[in-house]
């Protein structure tokens, strides 16, 4: 297979041709395709018929195929806290909250695009908006959060990121930086996810996919 060099992984050149902070309303139920995809069944022509198009087709290092699909990339309410520990509040003005999240899936495919296997992830984080727009608190949904439906309020996603602090402060990890997600949104989180469980990924010829970034 013909493999271009151009690898999508996480660099700040490209950070802004990431960014897409335009309303999206992917909902694509998560355990619904886990019980219809069926490995070594399922071809990637059957696969779109259910998730559409994927945002890319790429490969691995070690030559294996994936196409990476948005599941579900979605705002919630705007929540409005008072909560001077979480710093949601300036000079007297309220800051306003929004938790969002997105959530996909990674088919694994052969020669004759047959998914081989296939991976959930996702991701939430909230976009703090006050005197200037930042995302941060970002965290990773475990496959419960993946496959069950729920609404993700501020409050929980700051207390799941706080638990993961204490945890790597525990396990003597580097502490996560308050800027790990900023600027990174629905599309980026995609590719970060994906780079988390395969590594670099490069682009093929037979991809039709717009706007992957060489590296972002």
């Amino acid at each position: 297979m013909f493999k271009l060099m151009i690898p999508i992984g996480v660099s700040l050149a490209l950070i802004a041709g990431c960014k897409n902070t335009s309303a999206q309303d992917n909902n694509i139920d998560a355990a619904h395709v886990n019980t219809v995809l069926q490995r070594n069944v399922t071809t990637l022509s059957e696969a779109k018929l259910l998730l559409g198009s994927p945002a890319f087709i790429s490969v691995t290092e070690d030559g294996k195929k994936i196409a990476g699909f948005n599941l579900v990339n979605k705002a919630f309410t705007e929540d409005f806290s008072n909560n001077l520990i979480k710093g949601t509040m300036s000079f007297g003005k309220k800051a306003t909250l929004i938790p969002k999240i997105t959530k996909n899936v990674f088919l694994e495919l052969d020669e004759n695009n047959v998914v081989t296997d296939y991976k959930f992830a996702g991701t939430a984080w909230v976009e703090k908006q006050n005197f200037f727009v930042k995302n941060e608190a970002k965290i990773t949904l475990s496959q419960q959060e993946i496959f069950e439906k729920q609404d993700f309020t501020a409050e929980y996603i700051y207390g799941r990121y706080q638990q993961i602090l204490l945890q790597n402060i525990q396990d003597n990890y580097n502490m996560l930086s308050e800027t790990d997600s900023a600027d990174c949104e629905y599309k980026c989180q995609l590719y970060k996810n994906a780079n988390d469980l395969y590594g670099t990924l490069y682009k093929v010829q037979t991809d039709n996919s717009k706007n992957i970034p060489g590296q972002i």
